[in-house]
């Protein structure tokens, strides 16, 4: 079953991990979905941390790839770390400002869903707030997977943006859980009107794990990597239906304002391809069921946000 596609991982409000959800979906992704390994994309425009947790320092980049891209969609490959796994990584860098217009530049361009035709690409897009400019990447997404708490607040959140979240349902969004519900999977759909693929344990040392590229055996046997391996296949089967016979078109998400133009001089040159970091080898098994739970889940939207 082929995998390639383009993912957009993001999250409404707070910091529930997006980026080590989106690296853990990536290296976990089903084993010949995607012939020339899954690839990240740093793509938001608050700064990336990857390279950081990697000690990646230097091109190539998100930067690199916008500078080549400022006269249409360009190829990536030139601009991506490999990382052991099989992962392909395109950092952004720390600084917001840097981060906001690279990501600016391969939105107007369409960059990133253009490298989504030729390899699975999984974009880590941050906080979809109001006139992001990321929104263009995630509206773009075959599948835009927002990760939130389960918690009343940011599930009414979530609840309140559906519309716009799922292109007045001619997307595919669907929620992914950031730890265990008090809930059963089946009432927080019925509450928030997404399908729940899935639930990210709470696991600091897994985490650590997945950011500092430390896999061993028990890193591997871990409940969240394990939880992400069953997310990717779901997301997997998903791009796989779209491809197959799905004629709706991708709507763009809304934005608040104009993409702001890059001022020339801003982005650097594109650079090569630089060394393999060493990292880990992802071989995860599926996980087996999640026990429902009872009690209160919200229902009132909260209606603040997108316009």
């Amino acid at each position: 079953m082929s995998g390639v596609g383009l993912v957009a991982v993001g999250a409404l409000k707070g910091s529930p991990g997006v980026t080590t959800a989106a690296l853990a979906l990536a290296a976990v992704w089903p084993a010949g979905a995607a012939d020339a390994g899954p690839l990240l994309v740093e793509a938001d425009p608050s700064g990336g941390d990857v390279a950081g947790w990697y000690g990646l320092l230097g091109y190539p980049g998100l930067l690199a790839w916008a500078a080549a891209a400022r006269g249409g969609a360009a190829a990536v490959d030139a601009h991506v770390w490999a990382l052991a796994g099989g992962v392909g990584l395109v950092a952004a860098p720390v600084e917001a400002g840097s981060a906001r217009g690279a990501v600016a530049v391969l939105a107007q361009t369409g960059s990133v869903p253009w490298a989504a035709s030729g390899r699975l690409v999984v974009a880590d897009c941050g906080r979809l707030d109001p006139g992001s400019v990321a929104l263009p990447i995630a509206g773009a997404a075959g599948v835009l997977v927002v990760l939130a708490r389960p918690v009343p607040a940011e599930l009414a959140r979530v609840a309140g943006r559906v519309e716009e979240l799922t292109g007045a349902g001619r997307r595919d969004c669907v929620l992914v859980l950031a730890g265990e519900p008090e809930w059963s999977a089946g009432r927080v759909e019925e509450a928030v009107g997404l399908p729940v693929v899935g639930v990210i344990p709470h696991h600091p040392r897994a985490a650590a794990g997945v950011a500092g590229g430390r896999f061993g055996r028990g890193a591997r046997r871990s409940q969240l990597l394990r939880a992400a391996a069953d997310i990717a296949a779901d997301l997997d089967r998903r791009l796989a239906g779209r491809r197959g016979g799905s004629s709706r078109a991708l709507a763009a998400l809304p934005s608040a304002a104009p993409l702001p133009a890059v001022p020339p001089g801003s982005l650097p040159r594109a650079g090569g391809r630089l060394p393999v970091v060493p990292g880990a080898t992802f071989t995860i098994s599926r996980p087996g069921g999640q026990a429902a739970a009872s009690g209160w889940v919200p229902t009132t939207p909260d209606r603040e946000g997108w316009q």
